[in-house]
C-alpha cells in the first residue's frame, strides 16, 4: 500500500520506576527502523532543526506527525521529499493516527512542543500507550529514552513500555525527551511515494 492511499485529506499518579542517571548519551542515535514510533520534543521557535535527535528523526523517519505549533519548524527542517502532516486537534485521534502508520510498517516521528505543562505532556504519552495497548502490543516491549536536561546533561536508558507514562511524569518540563518505542518490531517498510514537493500536508 502506498502512502498516498492511506493519507486522508485529570491527573495521573504512578509509582515512578528507578532509572539510571549516570548513563551518558552515546552517538550515533538508535537506528530508525520500520515499526518504530519516536516521540520527540522540540522548541516551537520556528527555527530550522539540523542537528541532535530532532534533526536526525526529521531526516530519517518515513512519516512525521507534528503539533500545529511546530508547523514553521517542520516546514524549514523537513528534507525534500519527506512526508509530514499536522496532528489532529483531538489528542486521541493524533495518537491513533501515529499508531496506524507505525502498524502499517512505517517509521513514525510524533513531534511535540517542548516545555508542555507536565499534565499535558504525560497525557500525550498516555494516549500513545493506550492506543498501542488497544493494538495488543506487549506491555514489556522495549523502549529507549533519550533525555537532555537544561544544564546540558544527557542520558539514555532502556525502559519497559508499561512504565513509560510514569517515567515521563518524573522528568521536569525543562528536560527535552525523545522516546523510541519498538512498537511493531520486524515490520516490513511499505513502499514510500512522495506526496508533495516538500512533503508537508495540511
Amino acid at each position: 500500500m502506498s502512502i498516498s492511499e492511506i493519507i486522508q485529506a485529570d491527573s495521573f499518579t504512578w509509582a515512578v520506576p528507578r532509572r539510571d542517571r549516570d548513563r551518558t548519551l552515546p552517538q550515533p542515535f538508535p537506528i530508525i527502523r520500520p515499526g518504530q514510533l519516536w516521540l520527540v520534543e522540540l522548541p516551537a521557535d520556528g527555527g530550522p532543526v539540523r542537528h541532535g535527535v530532532a534533526g536526525y528523526v526529521l531526516d530519517q523517519a518515513n512519516v512525521v506527525i507534528y503539533d500545529r505549533a511546530l508547523t514553521e519548524t517542520v516546514a524549514v527542517s523537513l528534507p525534500l521529499g519527506g512526508y509530514a502532516e499536522p496532528a489532529a486537534a483531538q489528542r486521541e485521534t493524533a495518537a491513533s493516527r501515529s499508531v496506524q502508520f507505525t502498524r502499517d510498517g512505517w517509521s513514525v516521528a510524533r513531534l511535540l512542543p517542548s516545555r508542555l505543562p507536565q499534565r499535558e505532556r504525560t497525557r500525550r504519552v498516555q494516549d500513545i500507550v493506550d492506543e498501542l495497548a488497544a493494538a495488543q502490543v506487549a506491555g514489556r516491549l522495549p523502549v529507549t529514552i533519550l533525555a537532555k536536561a537544561v544544564d546540558g546533561i544527557e542520558e539514555r536508558f532502556e525502559a519497559r513500555f508499561d512504565d513509560l507514562a510514569a517515567i515521563v511524569a518524573s522528568y521536569p518540563r525543562d528536560t527535552k525527551l525523545a522516546i523510541v518505542i519498538e512498537a511493531f518490531p520486524g515490520g516490513v517498510p511499505a513502499r514510500l511515494h512522495t506526496v508533495a514537493a516538500n512533503g508537508l500536508a495540511g
